[in-house]
């Protein structure tokens, strides 16, 4: 029988394994598997055996600090933050902070130091934060420049000392910053505009332009976004307020509703052509503005679908809801 993370829990369920059996078994997973899939499963299915001692830690804070794969790291990362304490957790954490590239690693790192919200995990942000302030590129190869988020933080900081900030606060600028840097790598087209208050991402361009078709720019020129999936990253900013995403290829926007600030989205020329896709819209309370030109689902809505206090642009003409 080939054992997975999933038949070593169900079989442990089952009163068929013990629980240091169990154990063991996905520690070898974990150790010597080169199926990637089954280390992530085998380490988040530790949590069902619930052995969490010395020897878990240091298979664990291995994984985090030393192995090859992103995804491992990360998974390493999220079982350390739900079941060590601050004081073991902040070890790994503080090395792994300095080291680490996987976008998803780091975000999670940086969500478990706003949680452990002690002196020495502020400490450790707000190093990472002075960090941004002197790093010149966003991306180098692209000669994508820093000066958005260095000028915008040096204005904050003109009014407030980095001690100030909550861990949350500072946890949210680095994790806007790393999002921003991230999308960059994924995407040829990305603008962004920063709240000045906050040093948070408030407008979020991610369109392509129609020439672009008619002058037959090659297809790693233009974003092709067909999924809000695609956009790793996107629902980390939420302090977003306008999103631009025209000219892509997107067919549905349901995870736009976890962006509860959202007061201006334009989603002109997509593939949008389910009406449910109406329903979620409808659920962002804090919506002004909303142009849905050139989806085939503009054809079908009716006036009357949305607050009267929202504008909408369903065609070329102007429509004001009543």
């Amino acid at each position: 029988m080939i054992l997975t993370p999933e038949k070593i829990c169900e079989e442990f369920e089952n009163n068929n394994l013990d629980k240091h059996t169990a154990f063991d078994l996905l520690i070898s997973l974990i150790e010597n598997s080169e199926n990637e899939n089954d280390r992530v499963k085998s380490i988040e299915s530790l949590e069902k055996i619930g052995i969490f001692n010395g020897k878990t830690f240091i298979i664990l804070e291995n994984a985090l600090i030393s192995d090859s794969n992103g995804n491992i790291r990360n998974a390493a990362a999220k079982v350390i933050e739900k079941k060590f304490s601050n004081e073991k957790a902040l070890v790994p954490l503080k090395w792994a902070i300095k080291h680490e590239s996987n976008y998803e690693c780091l975000v999670t790192i940086i969500k478990t130091l706003e949680k452990i919200n002690d002196k020495e995990a502020k400490a450790i942000l707000i190093e990472q934060l002075k960090k941004i302030r002197k790093t010149k590129y966003l991306n180098k190869d692209k000669n994508i420049q820093n000066k958005r988020f260095k000028k915008t933080l040096k204005g904050l900081f003109r009014e407030r000392k980095y001690e100030d900030l909550t861990h949350k606060e500072l946890s949210e600028i680095l994790i806007n910053y790393l999002t921003i840097r991230h999308l960059i790598e994924q995407f040829p087209n990305v603008y962004y505009e920063l709240d000045p208050q906050t040093a948070l991402i408030k407008e979020l361009d991610l369109s392509d332009y129609m020439e672009f078709e008619v002058k037959g720019t090659p297809w790693g020129w233009k974003n092709n976004i067909k999924k809000l999936s695609d956009i790793n990253g996107l629902l980390n900013l939420n302090n977003l307020e306008k999103i631009d995403l025209s000219n892509n290829q997107i067919t549905n926007i349901k995870e736009l509703i976890q962006l509860l600030n959202l007061k201006i989205i334009i989603l002109t020329n997509n593939k949008i052509t389910d009406l449910e896709n109406i329903n979620h819209l409808k659920t962002l309370l804090s919506l002004e503005y909303l142009d849905l030109r050139g989806n085939e689902l503009a054809k079908n809505v009716k006036i009357n679908e949305f607050n009267p206090k929202i504008r909408v642009i369903l065609n070329d003409s102007y429509i004001k809801i009543k």
